[in-house]
């Protein structure tokens, strides 16, 4: 979690710092400004190159005149332009010496927050409570809010919720109020905190470690606050994409595809062009696939993964595990004369279900080994498994079982009669299942796939 500064610190920053001293320190200052002013405007790794060069020139001051007056406050700049610039622990060096060197009320306030936040950023809570504490009897309100923000924020990364509740400010504690809040199951709390702040200042790495931690705890809030953070008309398209991919991705992650489908086409609509609106496509044609319920639109479900997967990254990462299974289905499913069909299809059927959570086209592949191969002996046992994804068929199964394969082990075990006949035909299958799952041309190139087939349909195999 990235704590930035309120603007009352950034604004003693700018008042302690702001002159132009001599040409180092000039130039310091001319690109922590920069840097500042690439914030925001979202220019990330453009302010963090600047912030990286302006810590440069600060510490070139500081080190080459020690005994300047100017000393603390290219000390305050340097460790300041390392924090930002994501080097934490090089930063706490220059901002330690600054709260202890400098005579400047003012400047060791400043020092002192910036090394708070970057205590907690290097998982040392105990040292931010130490930065901030003389801080706590400030005769500057606003700095008493701050330093009380942080020192919360501090018990909250201790696992200390109860604290963090008591002490982060509810005037300025914003973010770090709303993560307490969850922390301590106070839910409702959280999500009231956080609507109450999404007007305001956007960082975007604060609100998805929020929105992730509510997430975890119930989904559906998290998705209120969603809805209402992308209502903000000063998000870019991409952060709001950005906000929209994290909840899907939560509600993929907990298995409600319904609700994560959803939200994959609200990326795309709002982004269709970027790496998000590819990522939310690769997922789309996923979820196609785990939602089929007719094995004849299968190839275009198909086809769906292939255009997909073009994008190449992220997207074809996604796409490809069920790219390869659905080829593998629709080879098996096209030639009916391919030899030991029945089992290519239970296996392929397995992948399904087990790999991708894919229970629809699952049980209609093995609904079909029991319609197009009624006399393999796979077909007992891939009725079994339609029913077991699909409870309604329960009954109409246990019919077919009585009716067809009164003597199948699988039949009998419905009573406890199979014994040592069910387990023997188990470990018979299971072992041509083994070898069969081997040579499926899954996570093969197509033209293997293919050669695979091809030998599979010789008739002197």
């Amino acid at each position: 979690m990235r704590i930035r500064l309120r603007p009352l610190s950034l604004t003693l920053t700018g008042l302690l710092i702001g002159c132009a001293y001599y040409n180092g320190l000039y130039n310091a200052n001319r690109l922590a400004g920069e840097a500042d002013r690439a914030e925001r405007e979202g220019r990330v790794g453009e302010a963090r190159s600047l912030w990286a060069q302006a810590a440069v020139k600060a510490e070139s001051v500081a080190t080459r005149y020690p005994d300047s007056r100017h000393r603390d406050d290219a000390l305050l700049l340097w460790g300041r332009g390392l924090a930002h610039a994501g080097d934490c622990r090089r930063a706490v060096g220059p901002l330690g010496f600054a709260v202890d060197s400098s005579p400047d009320a003012g400047l060791r306030r400043v020092a002192r927050l910036l090394l708070a936040d970057c205590r907690l950023l290097l998982r040392q809570p105990s040292q931010a409570i130490i930065a901030v504490e003389p801080l706590l009897a400030d005769s500057d309100s606003a700095v008493v809010q701050e330093a009380l923000r942080f020192r919360g924020s501090a018990h909250l990364a201790a696992g200390d919720a109860e604290r963090a509740v008591a002490q982060v400010p509810l005037e300025t504690g914003g973010l770090e109020l709303a993560r307490a809040y969850t922390a301590h199951g106070a839910l409702d709390r959280a999500v009231g905190t956080l609507q109450a702040r999404a007007s305001g200042a956007y960082r975007e790495s604060e609100w998805r470690t929020a929105l992730d931690e509510l997430g975890a705890r119930s989904p559906d809030r998290a998705a209120a606050v969603v809805d209402r953070l992308v209502a903000r008309t000063d998000l870019t398209p991409g952060q709001r994409a950005r906000v929209l991919a994290a909840d899907a991705e939560r509600r993929w992650e907990r298995g409600d595809l319904a609700a994560a489908v959803q939200r994959y086409r609200e990326v795309e609509s709002v982004a269709a062009d970027s790496a998000e609106g590819g990522v939310a496509r690769s997922y789309l044609a996923v979820a196609a696939l785990r939602m089929l319920a007719d094995l004849q639109e299968l190839p275009a479900v198909e086809a769906q993964l292939a255009d997909a997967s073009r994008g190449g990254g992220t997207a074809s990462r996604v796409v490809q595990p069920a790219r390869d299974v659905a080829q593998a289905a629709r080879m098996v499913l096209e030639d009916p004369t391919l030899p030991a069909r029945d089992l290519k299809l239970f296996v392929v059927g397995e992948m399904l279900r087990d790999s991708l959570d894919a229970p629809n086209p699952a049980t209609a592949l093995f609904l079909a080994i029991a319609a197009q191969h009624p006399n393999s002996r796979f077909a007992p046992k891939a009725l079994l498994a339609a029913a077991m994804l699909d409870p309604s068929r329960a009954d109409s199964v246990r019919e077919v079982l009585q009716v067809r394969y009164p003597y199948s082990p699988y039949t009998m075990v419905l009573h406890g009669e199979a014994g040592t006949q069910f387990a023997a035909l188990e470990d018979s299958l299971r072992v041509l299942l083994q070898l069969e799952r081997q040579r499926l041309a899954v996570g093969r190139s197509p033209a293997a796939a293919e050669a695979e087939l091809r030998r599979d349909r010789r008739p002197n195999r």
